[in-house]
C-alpha cells in the first residue's frame, strides 16, 4: 500500500484560484478503502448495539465475583435454535492451572426466555463439569471447580432447550 501523500487544497501561488476536481480523483482508491473501513465500523457498531439489549449483565455478573480473583469474561448472544437446525453455542478456550480452583458462572438476561448453560470439556474433548444437572433438571448458580491437570479447557455456552438469549459468562479464581 502506498503512503498517503499530502495534496495541497490550494494554489501556493494563488490563494484565489479554484481547487482543481482532479485532487478527489487521484486519490479515488484511497477515497474507496476509507469508505469501505468506515461502512465496515459503522455496520459493526450497529450490529454490536444487539448485545446492549441484554442490560448491564457484565457489571452484574462481575459483582458476584466476592472474593473471588477475576480472570476472564466473556458475552454470548445466541438465537433460538431452528426446526432440525444443531444447537446454537458459542465455545472459548483457556489455559487452567492444576491446584487452583475456579469459580466459574454465568449470568442470563432476564428479558429473553433462554437460560444458560456452561459445559467445560478438557483437551481430549471430555466433558468435565456442567452447570445443569440434567437429572434433576437444575442449574448450578456457580461451578467451582478444582483443577487436577494444567492444561487448555474448553468453556461451551449455550441455551436450556435451545432458546434465544444472552448471557455474560465469568472465569475467577478462589485461591
Amino acid at each position: 500500500m502506498k503512503p498517503l501523500q499530502f495534496i495541497p487544497l490550494h494554489n501556493p501561488k494563488n490563494d484565489q484560484d479554484e481547487v482543481p476536481f482532479e485532487i478527489f480523483h487521484k486519490n479515488s482508491e484511497h477515497m474507496k478503502k476509507y469508505l469501505v473501513l468506515f461502512s465496515l465500523l459503522f455496520f459493526t457498531l450497529l450490529s454490536s448495539k444487539g448485545f446492549s439489549q441484554c442490560g448491564n449483565l457484565l457489571e452484574v455478573c462481575h459483582g458476584k465475583l466476592d472474593n473471588a480473583r477475576f480472570l476472564k469474561s466473556w458475552p454470548v448472544q445466541l438465537p433460538q435454535q431452528g426446526r432440525g437446525e444443531t444447537l446454537p453455542q458459542v465455545s472459548f478456550k483457556m489455559p487452567l492451572t492444576a491446584g487452583t480452583t475456579y469459580k466459574i458462572f454465568a449470568c442470563s438476561a432476564e428479558e429473553l426466555p433462554g437460560k444458560v448453560i456452561i459445559s467445560i470439556r478438557n483437551h481430549n474433548d471430555d466433558l468435565v463439569i456442567t452447570s445443569y444437572l440434567v437429572e434433576q433438571q437444575r442449574h448450578l448458580p456457580m461451578i467451582m471447580f478444582p483443577v487436577g491437570m494444567s492444561g487448555i479447557y474448553t468453556f461451551s455456552f449455550y441455551f436450556e432447550d435451545g432458546k434465544e438469549g444472552c448471557a455474560v459468562g465469568v472465569v475467577s479464581s478462589v485461591n
